[in-house]
């Protein structure tokens, strides 16, 4: 049986947003080629990785030399790389698979853009990463031109990684794997886990649920978000907060003191869970700052927002998951309009909810399914 293998020195026991993407394709490239994915994990050799996804197991390393005892006893048909460090080990990958007389497929997986670093930092802390960018700027150019492909989230990130090319970008395979779903959740269970949870929350169908779900890094702008909640929560009297984040005892006590009507939940969620909670709420809330991170992203959470049946709140920072909407003619919240054209969107969208859900249904299906996505590139023959 073919194997992939991913080598990162990434933290992979989390539930970040480039994790699920690596689990949920892996589980689809499984589901349609059966073929397994194993991800050896350097230098975190004492992390709980316990993702229980089908076609892909994760082993912590702690040498180089276990890298290559896994080569040479399964034969991988296609390497793939995750996170600047780890593309520091693709020479030693290629010497290994030549004395081995074989060549395996070296992709990149490139999830965003090395501006990341230094668009959100300050002070000393921005010189030291200007530093750390240029150093793996410089790696990255190396190894996008010593590589077959890379797998890509966006047009955007294409762009991004053809412009490092010193060869034809012909004989450089591209597969654009949006951050998206495994499965599309049916409108009968939407409304199932809606009504369930708004009882458990004793609020009624007509109370609009907003939703901030992340892990409150610098790029999610929760401060901006709230900002917005503070205004809706001045302006609407049926309104209802829903905060699914990592959660302290000072993030707790400031929302408290901004929400004094107390109409809010804050929960982090397991994965059990997290679409039952998701389905309960209206609007989903993306606001990013317009920039190079940015630009070339797109956040899983856009299409778990989708999955759920949710209209997005956004800005146009993020060109591909804007795209999606305005050609698929699906209402969203434009965060930059006036919030009395905000207000007519939840009405209508409260007063014909099941439509709201069959277009989101569809964009799923179309655009964001893992199975379709995946059968549309020609990633069976590329690993031949």
């Amino acid at each position: 049986m073919k194997k992939i293998l991913i080598i990162t020195t990434a933290d992979m026991s989390l539930q970040s947003g480039n994790v699920v993407l690596i689990n949920r394709r892996a589980e689809e490239i499984f589901k349609q080629f059966h073929v397994k994915t194993t991800c050896l994990v350097l230098g975190h050799e004492n992390a709980k990785i316990n993702h229980k996804v089908e076609g892909i197991e994760y082993l912590t390393i702690s040498s180089k030399q276990q890298i290559k005892t896994f080569i040479e006893h399964n034969r991988p048909s296609c390497v793939i790389f995750y996170g600047a460090l780890s593309y520091k080990q693709i020479p030693y990958v290629k010497k290994i698979a030549t004395n081995l007389s074989y060549k395996p497929k070296i992709l990149l997986d490139i999830q965003g853009a090395l501006e990341e670093g230094i668009e959100y930092s300050k002070g000393i802390r921005w010189f030291v990463n200007y530093t750390k960018y240029l150093l793996k700027r410089s790696l990255l150019s190396k190894s996008l031109n010593m590589a077959d492909g890379a797998f890509v989230v966006s047009d955007e990130l294409q762009e991004y990684c053809l412009s490092f090319l010193k060869r034809k970008k012909s004989t450089f395979k591209v597969f654009k794997i949006r951050c998206g779903i495994n499965e599309v959740i049916n409108n009968n269970q939407k409304m199932e886990w809606r009504k369930e949870i708004r009882n458990q929350w004793n609020i009624n169908d007509d109370t609009v649920v907003m939703v901030f779900s992340g892990y409150r890094m610098p790029w999610q702008n929760i401060d901006k978000i709230i900002e917005c909640f503070k205004q809706y929560d001045s302006k609407m009297e049926n309104v209802f907060f829903a905060f699914y984040c990592n959660i302290d005892q000072e993030f707790e006590e400031r929302i408290k003191n901004t929400f004094k009507k107390g109409n809010y939940k804050l929960k982090f969620l397991s994965f059990d869970e997290y679409f039952k909670y998701l389905c309960a709420c209206d609007i989903g809330f993306l606001i990013r700052d317009k920039n190079v991170t940015n630009k070339v992203a797109f956040p899983n959470k856009f299409s778990d927002y989708l999955n759920a049946g949710l209209t997005v709140a956004m800005n146009n920072a993020l060109p591909e998951p804007y795209r999606i909407l305005d050609q698929n003619n699906v209402k969203y919240i434009d965060i930059d309009e006036k919030m009395d054209n905000h207000i007519e969107i939840f009405n209508e969208r409260l007063s014909n909810i099941l439509e709201a859900y069959e277009r989101t249904y569809s964009v799923c299906k179309i655009e964001l399914l893992y199975s379709r996505q995946i059968a549309n590139m020609d990633f069976e023959n590329f690993i031949k």
